[in-house]
């Protein structure tokens, strides 16, 4: 009986404890995209955004070397070469976390992505919107600069 029991438990620690952590972090180059110069970024805020995850992208860009401002898009200086856009999704698990981290990489003369990548993360290997910033910024520049992951 004991055995049973101990198997049973060690079952069910299996299913609860395994299978809950995902993780995705990809990135693409857009076909036929023009190059651009990678200088001066622009972080395109979302109205819906409540969290400045545009200021987190823009200090990461920043912490890179590049120059970069964020803001609403009412003005976007002249000499701005890449416009940055973003899709944040957050989820509820006992606290609310960014799940998924969506950000691209356009040109600001016609506004036509050149590469894009997300970070996808549950609750178990959730990161925070700098960490995920990070991440796929990171990746943003290998996919640019011809390297494979």
């Amino acid at each position: 009986m004991k055995k049973i029991m101990l198997i049973v438990l060690i079952s069910f620690s299996a299913l609860v404890f395994s299978g809950c952590a995902v993780t995705s972090n990809t990135a693409k180059v857009v076909p036929y995209h023009n190059d651009v110069n990678l200088k001066n970024f622009y972080v395109l805020h979302q109205p819906s955004d409540k969290r400045n995850i545009d200021v987190i992208i823009s200090n990461v860009l920043k912490d890179k070397g590049y120059n970069s401002s964020s803001g609403d898009g009412s003005y976007i200086p002249d000499n701005i070469d890449t416009i940055v856009t973003y899709e944040d999704r957050w989820f509820w698990d006992i606290t609310n976390y960014l799940i998924q981290l969506n950000i691209e990489f356009r040109d600001a003369k016609d506004k036509y992505p050149y590469v894009a990548g997300e970070s996808i993360r549950t609750s178990l290997a959730r990161k925070s919107p700098q960490e995920m910033s990070i991440e796929i910024i990171n990746n943003l520049f290998a996919k640019i600069n011809g390297e494979t992951k």
